[in-house]
């Protein structure tokens, strides 16, 4: 399995890849009404809880809460003061950057019987895999296409438990969002997830019952995403179908969690 340390690896996409993005990216479009930029609302404080971050620590040491419990309100810290990325690689595509730790990879995700038709790093469509230290996938990243997990089947109840504006200068203001959310199924035994995602302002205080894709708008005609995978839950010991309010709020605690929500606040639009 290779490593991109930097923009400059090579490899190769796929026609059915290109054609699964486009799909994709029509799916968003629909989803989200129309292409041009919704204007931004605030989310209401009552929606938002907030976590300190102490030291990286292991979440199944940390005191559980009961999941009708809350933290007390404090605001997020700044992400200079919790992580240091000076020291970081910098992975770039399709008119987008950010820094990953140098331990960590960014790889072009499998396909297997597919015909190669361009570099990934030339293809908006590419899926890139973003693995830690460890080797887990732990998210995701696309520079020009969003899916939606579950084909508009599903109902949700949310907590927002972080959102931190991004500073990317993309085209439309973007938050990484924590939440945690109840899902129901037709047909399917309810479940409890968490997702660390780099959302769209606006459509991070729409979402109430909506589709579970997640994107965010970097310039026009590109809607981008980058979200957490379930392995972020089950590496820390949780399975990832059931994941209870107070589970969340220990996955805030871990070093994985941390590092990714710095990952996602370093994404730029390069100039």
């Amino acid at each position: 399995m290779s490593s991109y340390p930097d923009a400059t690896t090579s490899g190769k996409p796929t026609a059915m890849a290109r054609a699964l993005g486009v799909a994709a990216l029509s799916a968003v479009l629909l989803l989200s009404g129309c292409a041009d930029i919704a204007p931004w609302a605030a989310e209401e404080s009552s929606t938002i809880e907030t976590t300190p971050f102490g030291p990286p620590q292991d979440p199944s040491k940390l005191p559980a809460a009961g999941d009708n419990g809350r933290s007390p309100a404090t605001p997020s810290p700044e992400p200079a003061r919790e992580i240091d990325t000076a020291g970081w690689k910098t992975f770039a595509t399709q008119w987008l950057s950010f820094k990953y730790p140098p331990d960590w990879h960014i790889e072009e995700d499998d396909c297997t019987n597919c015909n190669a038709t361009a570099r990934p790093l030339a293809d908006p469509f590419t899926k890139w895999d973003i693995e830690n230290a460890d080797g887990n996938e732990i998210a995701e990243f696309r520079a020009d296409s969003a899916t939606d997990t579950d084909v508009d089947t599903s109902t949700y109840k949310r907590t927002v438990l972080e959102s931190t504006p991004v500073e990317g200068g993309f085209l439309a203001p973007a938050k990484v969002v924590f939440e945690h959310f109840v899902l129901d199924t037709p047909g399917k035994a309810r479940e409890q997830k968490v997702m660390l995602m780099l959302n769209d302002a606006a459509a991070t205080g729409a979402r109430d019952k909506n589709p579970a894709s997640s994107f965010f708008r970097p310039k026009k005609g590109f809607e981008a995403q980058m979200t957490s995978s379930d392995d972020l839950a089950e590496e820390l010991g949780f399975h990832d179908d059931h994941v209870s309010l107070a589970d969340a709020r220990k996955i805030m605690q871990s070093r994985d969690y941390r590092l990714l929500r710095a990952v996602m606040l370093s994404m730029r639009v390069q100039k």
